[in-house]
């Protein structure tokens, strides 16, 4: 978080070493002037919050949150979620292509990805949840009034995508107060990559008496890529793939813009209208051959992603004689595509030895995946007014959301009909049936139709016992009902026992509960206890009716005792807030395989228990006027506590999953050191500054030991700890802002994450070292 505030509302930045100021002045050819003004305070700034649901101080708010404000987004350069992880203790994020991002808090994960599965993590955009399972979207930094992220179970406020965690993504504003507009640029370069460059704009117009005001705000940004398409042989040695070699092929589009209408009815009653929208484009995926050289990958087919979504919500305020009312409405559309190269899990089936993959000598093939998705939200809560003389608080609401979901998969071998497979299911179909296959590249077909529709009524009552001592009680009731159907076909059309078409209904209803003890040793200190719940819902497996996978599973439930406390010291120029926690996962829901021979069928159980326990730390300290320090500090340990035989067949072998076994995705510590500089005096009229931050990420793993997945079926993979650095210096005038930033300096090849998903080793890896200058104007 920044805590200084300049003249022009940005950050006052205090970083690196005295070094800097003689580096500006020599760049400039001048020295700093000093000047009259006085000095800065020396005190840390506050951060408004509205995790609880109503606006707070960050101090004030008795739980683990970390926020960043508009100021802490430029300071440090963040344009969307792989960013600000490193800066979220008890956060992290999982990637892989093309297109899977996890969203993980405290260790909470099963499975390194999941295919129709609901996550344990909320991302919310404004006041709608745009969470989806394994692959959600990922809103860019662009007029950002806040980020927060809250951890630990968030049921009660929050329903069951915030198990354990929740991400709030929140957007400017229309202000009917006064004009506003600035224009912001920037132009990049990776190591061993490309050039990018990244444009954006803001415009606010107050529409006449103060009452109405228009906000709009559009970008467009081309981020470098930095990964080649190398030329390689086939796996058979029949061909290359030398039409498709190419340099830079991550590289990635994003455009998108925002509207927002705000109407103050009334001195107590506003109602603003939304609508955002974002596109990606990109011509390859980000991923590397394990086999081959630094930054490099060996693809035979096209690759392609294409992501467009947008969000249309209605949001209204009133302030009643007794209370707070809050009503949003929301609605997310999505359509999510791919193209991806299967040249090497097509020849890994061809080389099983059964007809039904013969798929001749070296094939060469690829898939296509298509999602649709819309989500429909609606909300309304009523709230205490901020009473003073009150010793009571309370929160009461409603909530619905409805999420339908279309995905067709597709895979294709070149010259299918030619090859032993596709006549040894023609023959079979026309034994079957008596009709004949249509002759096509498509050997596979899967079609995959989602609903989840959920109810809630919700609700906080707090109580101040003393001045100093609160209690606040919560709770949820929910009600869920989910409809999954399956269709897939090996090869289309064909009708015999590898096809599957089924159809799967199921619902459940119950409540989770929070009780939160708080004592305010002064001002400046807290500390506070907290037993809060979680869950995630169930669902259905629709499976082959010959798969040994169960027809059903339950929902998932977390519960979390935790500690904390909040202070500042040293007349408000330390903070320092800590939190441990244990948190107990029970009948925690994972994907696996059917461990048939021969026959691919996934799905979910129920494992019975897995314990979390963990600390975070973070602190921000001004020296003085110039110099700032702020970092954080995560350990987590999240283990399988007791082991398990689940037998889905007397005739199979039990699935086996020994205690102590990690989860996956969360490294065991993480952390991060902040130094921020900012000298007395101007350089050309401006105010220079610099900024460097170190984050270390530890270990972490990529799969539960024991399940069989299609992302790693074979031993359990362990990500290695990596380190980074960040660092910008620049200047800030009145009405303007330039920089010039070097992010990953020593340039560390970083494993983000390792998969088997297409039969050959693939790895994610951190965007190497880049450096850019970016300026920004504001009127």
């Amino acid at each position: 978080m920044s805590n200084f505030t300049s003249r022009t509302g940005r950050p006052e930045s205090k970083a690196l070493s005295a070094a800097v100021s003689a580096v500006l002045a020599t760049a400039s050819g001048a020295a700093i002037a000093q000047t009259e003004a006085p000095p800065p305070e020396t005190a840390l700034g506050e951060v408004i919050v509205t995790a609880t649901r109503r606006a707070e101080r960050l101090q004030d708010v008795s739980e683990s949150i970390s926020a960043f404000d508009s100021d802490a987004i430029a300071m440090r350069g963040l344009q969307q979620m792989d960013d600000i992880v490193k800066y979220i203790p008890g956060m992290s994020l999982a990637q892989r292509e093309p297109g899977g991002t996890t969203l993980v808090f405290r260790g909470v994960a099963a499975s390194g990805t999941e295919f129709g599965g609901v996550p344990s993590s909320a991302l919310y955009l404004d006041e709608q949840p745009i969470t989806q399972g394994g692959r959600n979207p990922d809103p860019r930094f662009i007029d950002i009034e806040r980020v927060e992220a809250l951890r630990g179970p968030q049921g009660t406020l929050y329903g069951a995508s915030s198990q354990s965690g929740t991400l709030r993504v929140i957007t400017a504003k229309p202000d009917p107060a006064a004009f506003d507009a600035w224009v912001e640029g920037q132009v990049t370069s990776v190591s061993g990559g490309s050039e990018g460059y990244d444009v954006s704009a803001m415009i606010n117009l107050p529409l006449g008496g103060d009452r109405v005001a228009l906000r709009l705000v559009g970008f467009a940004a081309e981020d470098a890529g930095y990964i080649d398409n190398v030329l390689s042989d086939s796996p058979g040695g029949t061909y290359d793939n030398s039409n498709v070699v190419d340099e830079d092929v991550n590289s990635a589009r994003t455009t998108g813009g925002r509207a927002a209408l705000r109407f103050d009815v009334t001195d107590n009653f506003d109602v603003t209208l939304s609508g955002i929208y974002q596109g990606l484009s990109t011509d390859g995926h980000g991923d590397l051959s394990g086999d081959v050289g630094d930054l490099q990958q060996v693809r035979f087919e096209k690759e392609s992603l294409d992501d467009d979504w947008y969000q249309l919500a209605l949001t209204a305020n009133a302030s009643l004689s007794f209370a707070d009312l809050v009503v949003s409405a929301s609605y997310f559309d999505r359509d999510f595509a791919y193209e991806a190269d299967a040249t090497d899990y097509e020849a890994s089936l061809d080389s099983s030895g059964f007809v039904s993959y013969d798929f001749g000598d070296d094939p060469r093939g690829f898939a296509t995946n298509n999602e649709l998705t819309e989500i429909t939200n609606f909300e309304a809560r009523l709230q205490s007014n901020n009473d003073a003389e009150s010793r009571w608080s309370w929160l009461a609401g409603v909530f619905y959301s409805k999420e339908e979901s279309h995905t067709e998969f597709n895979s294709y071998v070149r010259g299918y009909p030619a090859t032993e497979s596709f006549t040894y299911f023609n023959e079979y179909e026309q034994n079957l049936t008596g009709n004949s296959l249509d002759p096509t590249d498509r050997w596979w077909l899967g079609v995959y139709d989602s609903e989840l529709e959920q109810k809630a009524l919700f609700g906080e009552i707090g109580f101040d016992v003393t001045e100093n001592f609160t209690i606040t009680a919560g709770g949820r009731w929910f009600d869920y009902e989910r409809f999954f159907a399956l269709l897939q076909e090996k090869p289309p059309g064909f009708t015999g026992a590898s096809r599957t078409d089924d159809a799967v209904d199921t619902s459940e209803s119950g409540s989770v509960f929070k009780l939160n003890l708080t004592y305010r040793v002064d001002d400046d200190r807290m500390v506070y206890a907290t037993y809060s719940e979680g869950f995630r819902v169930g669902g259905n497996n629709p499976v082959k009716p010959s798969s040994i996978l169960p027809r059903e599973f339950s929902s998932d439930t977390l519960t979390n005792m935790e500690i904390g406390a909040k202070s500042e010291w040293l007349d408000n120029r330390l903070r320092l807030n800590v939190a441990a926690y244990l948190m107990e996962w029970d009948d925690f829901a994972v994907q696996i395989e059917d461990p048939q021979e021969d026959f691919f069928q996934l799905g979910y159980i129920n494992l019975p228990t897995a314990e979390i326990k963990g600390i975070e730390t973070e602190f921000q300290f001004v020296i003085n006027d110039a110099w700032q320090i702020d970092g954080t500090l995560g350990w987590n340990e999240a283990e399988v506590s007791e082991a398990t035989a689940i037998v889905l067949d007397p005739a199979f072998d039990p699935v086996f999953v020994s205690a102590g076994a990690r989860l996956p995705l969360t490294p065991d510590w993480t952390a991060t050191l902040g130094i921020e500089f900012r000298p007395r005096g101007q350089l050309l009229n401006a105010q220079p500054f610099a900024r460097l931050d170190i984050a270390y990420v530890g270990e972490s793993v990529t799969s539960l030991a024991g399940i069989q997945s299609v992302i790693n079926p074979g031993d359990v993979e362990t990500l290695d700890a990596y380190d980074t650095g960040d660092f910008r210096v620049g200047l800030e005038g009145e009405d303007w802002s330039a920089a010039l930033f070097v992010d990953n300096v020593w340039d560390e090849r970083a494993q983000t994450f390792l998969s088997d998903r297409w039969a050959v080793r693939r790895e994610s890896v951190n965007r190497p070292r880049t450096i850019g200058l970016q300026f920004r104007k504001d009127f």
